[in-house]
């Protein structure tokens, strides 16, 4: 069925990187110019597919963010497996999870330990991808209050609606921005597309 499913589209004009991204699929854009970036290879390679509704992991957020910043040709200095106590050599994106920590992207979260394989909240995405935006150093304006879901003074408040204030997001529909919903790849397609103005 998948085949015929790309036969299809590709008759159609519509041809297809991954086989579970349709070209009707509302992120395809997005994916496709990620992929064409050499930002993702995707969550399969055969067949081809991108997992858009899978949710996106502490370690798989730093390998986008930094190949984001310096491009699809980069490779991070070997992990020495000292920076975090739950980050051995061995450990999925182990260099990208160092190299994240030694840009100022991450400091962790807590205790010493950077917790690669849990999952990113859409307030933590906001932070991670400001930064690796615009630099360690990047401190945004205070939020006035544009999200009802997203008080003042709430975490990542500022850094939500710098993102909003640059249209690298709208919201999650309906007025809000689901600060504590997890990151889903689809919308991080769009995020790093938008953040780091892919081509």
């Amino acid at each position: 069925r998948v085949n015929a499913n790309n036969a299809v589209q590709a008759a159609a004009g519509g041809s297809t990187t991954f086989t579970d991204v349709p070209s009707t699929y509302w992120a395809y854009d997005f994916i496709e110019r990620l992929y064409n970036a050499g930002i993702t290879s995707g969550c399969s390679t055969s067949p081809m597919m991108y997992c858009p509704t899978a949710s996106v992991t502490r370690a798989q957020m730093a390998i986008f963010i930094l190949r984001g910043i310096h491009g699809s040709a980069y490779v991070p200095p070997a992990a020495t497996g000292t920076i975090f106590s739950d980050v051995s050599t061995s450990t999925f994106g182990a260099a990208w999870i160092e190299q994240f920590a030694a840009e100022g992207i991450t400091s962790g979260c807590g205790g010493g330990r950077f917790c690669p394989d849990d999952l990113v909240t859409r307030a933590q995405m906001a932070i991670f991808l400001l930064k690796g935006e615009h630099g360690s150093s990047f401190v945004p304006p205070v939020a006035v209050g544009i999200f009802p879901d997203v008080p003042v003074g709430s975490f990542a408040a500022d850094w939500i609606e710098q993102l909003y204030n640059e249209g690298i997001t709208s919201g999650c529909g309906g007025g809000s921005y689901c600060p504590n919903s997890y990151v889903l790849r689809d919308q991080m397609a769009v995020f790093l597309v938008r953040a780091f103005n892919l081509p």
